[in-house]
């Protein structure tokens, strides 16, 4: 028995040697500072991702107004031109002519009703 244990003494491998332990100490501090730079990595990856999320969010909404302004932009312009035609017809000589004719009974002055007067200082020579 006693030889049957010292073959299979003889043939088991070298043991591996050991790693520098002190002890009392475990690995856990290592692996647990492997966990917290994960969860750190995780957590910066996901803050990031809600930022650019953030940025395409307000990119679509400037985009959105941006569409609604030229639109506005565009109809406005349109009422200005229509206001510049209305004022134009409103102004025309022609217009206010018949008006002063028509509504108000006004006539052309006839020869010695119409003067020229000027103003400036009175000089005789």
């Amino acid at each position: 028995m006693h030889q049957a244990r010292q073959l299979k003494q003889a043939n088991r491998p070298a043991p591996r040697p050991q790693p520098d332990r002190r002890p009392g100490v475990s690995p856990q501090p290592a692996t647990r500072l492997k966990k917290v730079k994960l969860m750190l990595i995780l957590f910066t990856c996901f803050a990031l991702s809600l930022a650019v999320v953030g940025q395409y969010s307000s990119l679509v909404i400037l985009n959105y107004r941006l569409s609604s302004s030229r639109a506005e932009l565009a109809a406005v312009t349109e009422v200005s031109r229509d206001l510049e035609l209305e004022a134009a017809k409103l102004s025309s000589i022609g217009r206010i002519e018949q008006i002063a004719r028509d509504e108000l009974g006004m006539t052309e002055p006839g020869l010695g009703q119409l003067r020229v007067i000027t103003a400036g200082r009175n000089t005789a020579n």
